[in-house]
């Protein structure tokens, strides 16, 4: 357990808003600022270092400095508090650390960049079957041997630009994309999670730290897709689990259920257009006050096609359940329910809807 109250005291909200690069100016007993989580031109996010909290009025979201910090880093409620709680003193998001939605239009990778994210996954696809240390955190969070090679999950050690060399390819754009810091791996370090086309191409990377570094994820400077969504649709599937994390996505990859990841709680405008084609959208969030609220506004947005699933009791995210010997059963089990509540619903909805129209 965390001393939620300690971590609050010793990292106020306003140094952590700042330390992520937002500025903050004075409006009476709050402060205000641009919201790091979505393309905020006129300053929504608002600042109370006496409640020592924060609300943002785009994102309809908030909440105090492990809700700010676990958003930023995609981290869950366990993971940020033990991280805060390592870190007493410290500023725990510092500027650098986090590749926020950008403010501008992201760029759309060109036919280079492309051809370097594919090879770059599978030079480190090739390094994580050969890294005992990746293998043995992947299958820690119950991720096993055939999802990570199916999904093509890597391990970045190094070597990418002697890699690009010998392909014949350029180097600049995968410092463009944020592949390469100078001819260093930007990723070195870490596990990759890749997103891949419905031919298996790799078209996006998300690298998650194995020593618990700052930050903990890492995406390339390209627009956060919803992860796993071209796979969906592949398969012709109807219906969806949508996750937060990418692990959480690949414990559902894992149990052989059609998912895909939200990364965060923001949705944008067009992933809600994709979730919309789908004639059921199962909302798997985090089980902590942001997962919450963004499966409140998802519900609202997507209409009768969202099921809100609640976790099983203890479970905090899926990755948590993955862990767990009957974590696929008791999720399953957790659908099910789910879905029958929303029948029962919809039934009581409309035979009070025939009770009216008779009266």
């Amino acid at each position: 357990m965390f001393d939620t109250e300690a971590i609050r005291a010793a990292h106020p909200i306003a140094r952590a808003v700042r330390g992520a690069g937002v500025e903050l100016r004075r409006s009476g007993r709050r402060l205000v600022g641009l919201c790091p989580f979505h393309d905020d031109r006129r300053p929504s996010l608002l600042v109370y270092p006496e409640s020592a909290s924060w609300f943002c009025f785009g994102c309809d979201t908030g909440g105090d400095v492990i809700d700010f910090v676990g958003r930023m880093h995609g981290t869950a409620f366990r993971e940020t508090a033990a991280m805060l709680a390592g870190s007493a003193g410290a500023a725990p998001v510092p500027s650098t650390a986090v590749r926020s939605p950008p403010r501008r239009p992201a760029p759309v990778p060109d036919d280079g960049a492309a051809a370097v994210i594919e090879e770059a996954c599978s030079l480190y696809a090739e390094q994580y079957a050969g890294s005992r240390q990746a293998r043995s955190y992947a299958k820690s969070r119950g991720i096993d041997g055939d999802t990570a090679s199916r999904l093509r999950i890597g391990v970045a050690s190094g070597g990418l630009a002697r890699r690009l060399h010998s392909r014949r390819l350029d180097p600049g754009a995968a410092r463009r994309v944020g592949l390469l810091a100078g001819d260093r791996d930007a990723l070195s370090g870490r596990i990759v999670v890749p997103d891949l086309d419905a031919s298996g191409r790799a078209t996006w990377l998300t690298a998650r730290s194995l020593d618990d570094r700052e930050p903990r994820y890492l995406n390339l400077s390209l627009p956060s897709p919803l992860l796993g969504l071209a796979r969906v649709r592949a398969a012709g599937a109807r219906a969806l689990v949508l996750t937060e994390g990418p692990f959480d996505w690949l414990t559902a990859c894992a149990w052989q259920i059609h998912a895909a990841a939200s990364l965060g709680t923001h949705v944008s405008r067009e992933a809600l257009q994709a979730l919309r084609s789908f004639r059921r959208v199962y909302l798997a969030l985090d089980a902590d006050g942001p997962g919450r609220r963004a499966s409140a506004r998802l519900r609202s947005e997507l209409g009768a096609r969202a099921v809100v699933v609640p976790l099983p009791e203890g479970a905090h995210d899926l990755s948590e359940l993955g862990s767990r010997r009957d974590g696929r059963r008791a999720f399953l089990r957790s659908l099910q329910q789910a879905y029958a509540r929303e029948q029962e619903s919809w039934m009581r909805s409309r035979d009070q809807g025939r009770r009216g129209q008779a009266a």
